[in-house]
């Protein structure tokens, strides 16, 4: 019996090693140490996205990380305070702004002011938000109102910004007449120049005040605008 028990060790030790060299000879060494791993281990795991920001703004929810403000600051809307209404809601959003996000603020009247003044976006860190802020509480608008200019200087922010969810926010009352031109035509050239060189797809979303029964033009504009850049329209009053 004991010849028996050496004869089989004997074989049972060459299996073994020819077998772990045919397992050296084809790279598989390794193959042990791979099996004993879970199946959601092999491979790189993908980093998990982050969530989106989530600002307040008149009422609505917004989400995104990154933020562009164009702000009607003609007459009517600093003559019915709505103007210092827009710099308070958009002060409290860049107060709250996390580093991870980017922004920008455009004004517009007859003329175009913006933070930052190279019409770059910039990240909100603590001295850009404090500097935005301070920007913004000096601004006093003025009459006219290019609101396409102004509207197409915040898409470039936006356009230009790392930010993956960009988001466009207008405010106004829908009025377009700048440098005397026919308002109407002025409105119908906005909605399609816009949404052309809206080439990253942000999203548009516009604000309308004072929207009486004498301004269905303006608000019709401001939904067509809305809805060919993936956004929403919002009614104050």
């Amino acid at each position: 019996m004991r010849i028996w028990r050496l004869l089989f060790v004997g074989l049972l030790g060459s299996f073994v090693s020819v077998g772990a060299l045919e397992a050296q000879e084809l790279g598989l060494g390794g193959l042990k140490e791979n099996l004993d791993l879970p199946l959601d281990a092999i491979g790189e795991v993908g980093e998990e996205e982050e969530a989106p920001e989530v600002v307040n703004f008149y009422g609505q929810n917004l989400e995104g990380d990154g933020f562009f403000y164009s702000i009607d600051a003609s007459g009517s809307m600093r003559d019915s305070q709505e103007l210092t209404k827009a710099k308070q809601e958009i002060t409290r959003n860049v107060s709250e702004f996390s580093e991870k996000t980017e922004f920008g603020i455009v004004l517009f009247w007859s003329t175009i002011t913006k933070y930052p003044t190279s019409g770059r976006p910039v990240a909100a860190n603590a001295g850009s938000k404090q500097a935005a802020i301070s920007w913004l509480a000096g601004q006093q608008g003025g009459v006219g109102s290019c609101m396409m200019e102004g509207l197409r200087e915040a898409l470039q922010m936006a356009n230009m910004s790392a930010a993956k969810r960009k988001v466009v926010v207008y405010v106004g009352d829908g009025g377009g007449t700048c440098n005397g031109s026919n308002e109407q035509d002025y409105l119908r050239k906005m909605v399609s120049t816009i949404t052309a060189q809206n080439y990253q797809r942000a999203q548009v979303n516009t604000i309308g005040v004072m929207m009486g029964t004498s301004r269905q033009m303006q608000e019709s504009f401001m939904k067509q605008l809305s809805a060919a850049n993936n956004g929403t329209y919002r009614r104050i009053y």
